[in-house]
């Protein structure tokens, strides 16, 4: 996808297809031969869990260098969305910090939900982390990012139905070194990074061995793009640390340890989640909410005028009726688009507290290396959400923009009655209004909720090779506690109120193997890799919810237990040929598994499946003139069954995001990357990833009436989490060498067509069966820009001063929506961030 100026940036494969010869031959065609440049240069990966060159490793994958994550401005999960071929996803509505990835179109669903693990599984110098909940903040010390697409079950384990993304931090480099990096920039942004190297201490060869350390810290902060009217601070600030110790120890040339902690926090504001439409009140769809309450503003104002009727009808329900019209409507005309401004009823917030310790042991002897990687990793989150923008506060008359769904009940209450509160236990009207004033507000959704989760994983690899075979074997043991505890408020005062708790653990058991053999056929240009992986896990789950409290009554505190075992063996096998020295072809078959588990926010409800996926995938990782151009290409076709997808329901009268197992799916696609060096100091790179395919299975949905109505679930279902055309361009270009330094400029643009957040959006309505229009997000096309004065001498040291700008043409695009279905009725969206730009000072020596 991408390369710096003198340096590899992407990797990946393809196959000899149409698509892959076109833009062959005419890359070549635009290249005069009488043009010297520089060749590429490759980058060294580990996804085989051994260093090769990308190159070489029959894997589709991209590799962003520290180059290319420093002129994109990579800090974390979230920035690779929309900057890599194939890759999607989204950050988790009402709580930052947790992002959703998908690869090729395989989804991880909503990243807040503890019951739900990753389909793309995330890696930090060979540790798994466990959850998606906090897992998308600032990494210190990033020196190489490797994104491996398609089930990577082998080696990888559960949990990589659609790829894994390895983060590979710096090691101590064992010589003195220190680096600094700030940055100023618009909306109050600033920031700074220092590391800092120590020098070897001791001899490998002699005594304890010899022994270097590295330490990083980093912060940013930044004010909010979108001002909060309802007090507080405003949306989408930033307010993130993080920081990292790495230790080396050296035994006599064969022991090795590498020790690091790291740790990261973050305490922010949330997005602005807006209101852009309402779903209608009816299964036809023909009543529109405003209708409603149109009609029932009517009523109210007839009730009003007849003698003795409730005078709270007439002194806040009808001036809270026509509030509540006023902003419906108001939020109509607006329809989509980022706002400058919004109102809530609680400032939403989320803070992250995450921290990790990793031991890696090594003992190379003679041609075997036995390795060991211990970790332990706990993450806490915190989040108060208020994820529709309506302020539905009272003021001091107890007038305010009500819920839709309260006025309705209302309208239905006093209608039995023609206005009159005859005081009576079934029509609670003294309970209700009571209700409004000891909470301040009727609002929509609002949530307050934590979780907290730790795990411990070690594994054991075996590696080894001779002149025609290189394999690996290991044991994997995994465990992990997962607790949330939920307040939810929901329909203020009709739902009732209470707390949702429940833990989650897992324990995992794994062995695996994968070898590569050379049988000396073709010139020993044909390599045959296989390989498997048993795993077996456990499941339990604890229920411990609080008692439901409201005005129409409610439920008593429930506890229960569960546990579940799963078991899967995935594998692989490819063979790979090397057609000529500058090109290798392969064709892939692999398997993988995602756990299956239990809805911890359904009290009681019965386990979901595992879901398993199968490949084929053909390739080509190639390099052409002279090695000044670079196109590697893939073709896949895969099946995928019992896919897990996320639905939003209402549990506990409150939204909740279920896990259903949705059926079977085939899909087709492919990428290929092209990197061209045409002239001396100028990288252009081109991607460009395509997805097809829909469900061929999904759950019909039925309604309860007689005769019973429904519809199938293969025609409603959309493809979700990734669009179906993917294109990214970037030019890197050294434009002048002076005394002073040299000057440099970085472009990319990143499109992409539209995607659908969720599978389906659907309800039972008066008994018929409901499909509610998805949140479709926008096409976009982001321009991202840098120029560089860089490799300025300064004392001992190099200095470089960057100007940057992200989003460069403002481009407007919604980045995550949700459709509340039919009780809340909302539809509610987020916004990408809108431009920023700033100066960057770097000074390393």
């Amino acid at each position: 996808m991408a390369n710096t100026t003198g340096s590899l940036l992407n990797g990946s494969k393809g196959p000899v297809s149409a698509l892959s010869v076109l833009a062959i031959s005419v890359a070549a065609a635009a290249l005069p031969s009488s043009v010297q440049a520089q060749a590429l240069e490759e980058i060294v990966v580990t996804a085989q869990k051994r260093e090769e060159s990308n190159q070489e490793v029959p894997i589709s994958i991209t590799a962003l260098s520290t180059e290319s994550l420093e002129r994109r401005g990579i800090q974390n999960t979230e920035d690779l969305l929309g900057q890599v071929p194939g890759v999607g996803g989204f950050s988790a509505s009402g709580s930052r910090g947790s992002i959703g990835l998908a690869i090729r179109g395989v989804a991880g669903g909503s990243p807040s939900n503890l019951s739900l693990d990753p389909a793309v599984a995330t890696y930090m110098d060979g540790v798994f982390i466990g959850k998606m909940a906090g897992s998308s903040i600032d990494v210190a010390e990033l020196e190489r990012v490797e994104i491996l697409r398609g089930p990577q079950g082998t080696l990888y384990g559960r949990n990589a139905t659609g790829g894994a993304v390895n983060y590979i931090t710096r090691k101590p480099l064992g010589e003195f070194g220190f680096r600094a990096v700030g940055t100023l920039g618009n909306h109050d942004l600033y920031g700074l990074k220092l590391n800092l190297d120590t020098p070897t201490i001791g001899d490998a060869e002699d005594g304890l061995g010899s022994f270097a350390a590295s330490v990083g810290v980093q912060g940013r902060d930044r004010s909010g793009f979108y001002d909060n009217k309802s007090g507080g601070g405003d949306f989408n600030d930033l307010d993130r640390q993080a920081w990292r110790l790495a230790v080396n120890w050296n035994f006599r040339n064969s022991l090795f340890a590498d020790y690091a902690y790291d740790g990261n926090q973050l305490d922010e504001v949330n997005d602005l989640d807006v209101v852009v439409g309402f779903n209608p009140l009816d299964a036809a769809g023909n009543v529109s909410r405003v209708a409603a309450l149109q009609g029932t503003l009517a009523e109210a104002r007839k009730w009003a005028a007849a003698p003795g009727s409730d005078p709270r009808i007439a002194s806040r329900w009808i001036p809270s009726l026509e509030r509540t019209i006023e902003v419906y409507d108001e939020t109509l005309k607006r329809g989509e688009g980022r706002r400058s401004s919004g109102n809530v009823d609680f400032t939403p917030r989320s803070e992250v507290d995450a921290s990790g310790h990793s031991l890696t042991l090594a003992w190379e002897a003679s041609d075997v290396t036995f390795k060991s990687i211990s970790a332990y990793r706990e993450v806490s989150v915190s989040a108060l959400g208020d994820i529709d923008a309506i302020d539905s506060s009272i003021d001091a008359n107890g007038i305010g923009a009500y819920n839709d769904t309260l006025h309705l009940t209302l309208g239905q209450l006093y209608g039995a009655t023609g206005g009159y509160d005859p005081k009576i236990p079934q029509l609670p009207f003294d309970a209700i209004w009571g209700a409004i004033d000891a909470q301040g507000n009727a609002l929509h959704f609002s949530q307050d909720s934590s979780s907290d989760y730790d795990q411990f994983s070690q594994e054991f690899q075996i590696l080894g090779g001779s002149d025609r075979l290189e394999w690996v074997a290991g044991v994997y043991y995994f465990e992990d506690k997962a607790e949330y505890e939920r307040t939810s408020l929901a329909l203020v005062p009709l739902a009732p109120i209470g707390n949702t708790h429940y833990k989650l653990e897992t324990k995992a058991l794994a062995a695996f193997g994968q070898s590569t053999w050379t049988p000396g056929l073709l010139d020993d240009r044909l390599a045959i890799t296989g390989g498997l992986r048993w795993t077996k896990e456990e499941k339990d789950v604890e229920w411990n919810n609080a008692a439901q409290v409201g005005v129409f009554g409610g439920s008593p505190a429930v506890s229960d237990k569960d546990d579940k075992n799963f078991y899967n063996v995935s594998g692989n096998l490819t063979l790979a040929f090397q057609a000529t020295e500058d090109l290798n072809t392969y064709i892939r078959y692999a398997t993988g598994y995602r756990s299956g588990s239990f809805n911890g926010e359904a009290f009681g409800s019965d386990y979901f499946d595992e879901e398993t996926m199968e490949t084929w995938e053909i390739g080509l990782k190639s390099d052409w003139w002279d090695g000044r151009m670079r196109v590697n290409a893939a073709l896949y076709t895969y099946e995928w069954d019992d896919l897990q997808v996320s639905q939003v329901v209402i549990v506990d009268s409150a939204p909740s995001s279920l896990i259903t197992n949705a059926g079977n799916a085939k899909r087709w696609g492919g990428e290929i990357e092209v990197l061209v060096a045409p002239i001396d100091d100028l990288v252009i790179g081109m991607s460009y990833a395509y997805l097809d395919g829909d469900f061929d299975e999904f759950p019909d949905l039925c309604g309860t009436n007689e005769p019973q109505q429904c519809l199938k679930g293969k025609d409603f279902a959309k493809r979700n989490a990734s669009p179906d055309n993917q294109l990214n361009v970037f030019a890197d270009y050294l434009f002048a060498r002076t005394d002073f330094g040299e000057i440099t400029g970085f472009l990319s643009v990143n499109w992409q067509d539209e995607w659908y957040t969720t599978a389906a959006s659907t309800a039972i309505i008066g008994g018929d069966p409901v499909v509610f229009d998805p949140q479709v997000m926008d096409e976009r096309t982001v321009v991202d820009a840098r120029l560089n004065l860089e490799n300025i001498d300064v004392g001992n040291g190099s200095l470089r001063v960057s100007l940057w700008a992200k989003n460069l043409f403002d481009e407007d695009y919604p980045s995550y929506g949700i459709n509340f279905g039919a009780d809340l009725g909302l539809k509610v969206e987020k916004y990408g961030d809108p431009r920023t730009y700033g100066v960057e000072v770097a000074y390393e020596f």
